[in-house]
């Protein structure tokens, strides 16, 4: 089976993304197609031997051969005319926006890509953190309670707590707060990164699963 990865894409956690790829690489120890999209969300198609940080890092990818998003799948462009990137199914590795909440699987869907991945209304579902709170009340799936934090609202807190941007993942912009002098620098940080903030009782001692390319 040709095995596609995706990965990098215009987000926060672009750098993360490129990280799992190389895990991903690591681990599976096969040949793999890897899609690089970059912060302008161009395609490159990434050789096996090039799968390390400094290379994206550096602007090197640059000099991969460019892809097209196009009916069936990607593909390369040169004066010889035109060739499919074979890959059976692609996996899904972009972290954050773009990959998480939706847009590639929309992208996918539309062009008839197979992927490993959410599917568009789970993704948009599932990248909202308070959308996720509904879901899991819903399925009476034992969840914190929570307040909604943005610019115009300033609701009694007590201490402590956890406050983490409502669409972001990799623990980007989440602080802990102890007390009120620690509250308005944790805003900051957070409303950085998105205009709606979660706000949770800070629990120690949880034990926290991570599941990704899934």
């Amino acid at each position: 089976m040709n095995l596609g990865v995706i990965f990098g894409a215009k987000s926060f956690e672009h750098e993360i993304s490129i990280v799992s790829a190389i895990v991903l690489k690591n681990v599976l120890k096969q040949e793999l197609k890897f899609i690089f999209c970059d912060a302008n969300r161009d395609f490159y198609l990434i050789e096996q031997k090039d799968m390390r940080a400094n290379f994206f890092s550096s602007g090197k990818y640059k000099n991969s051969k460019k892809l097209s998003l196009a009916k069936g799948g990607f593909y390369t462009h040169s004066l010889f005319g035109t060739n499919k990137v074979e890959c059976d199914v692609i996996i899904n590795l972009i972290h954050g926006m773009d990959g998480e909440d939706g847009k590639i699987a929309a992208l996918f869907d539309f062009y008839g890509v197979k992927y490993i991945g959410p599917r568009l209304e789970a993704s948009a579902l599932s990248y909202n953190k308070e959308l996720t709170k509904f879901l899991a009340q819903k399925a009476a799936v034992k969840a914190l309670d929570y307040e909604m934090l943005t610019r115009q609202n300033e609701p009694k807190f007590h201490y402590p707590i956890i406050l983490k941007p409502a669409r972001l993942g990799s623990s980007i912009g989440v602080s802990v707060v102890h007390d009120d002098s620690e509250l308005a620098y944790a805003k900051d940080v957070a409303f950085e990164f998105d205009k709606d903030v979660l706000v949770e009782p800070f629990i120690k001692g949880v034990k926290e699963y991570n599941l990704a390319g899934c």
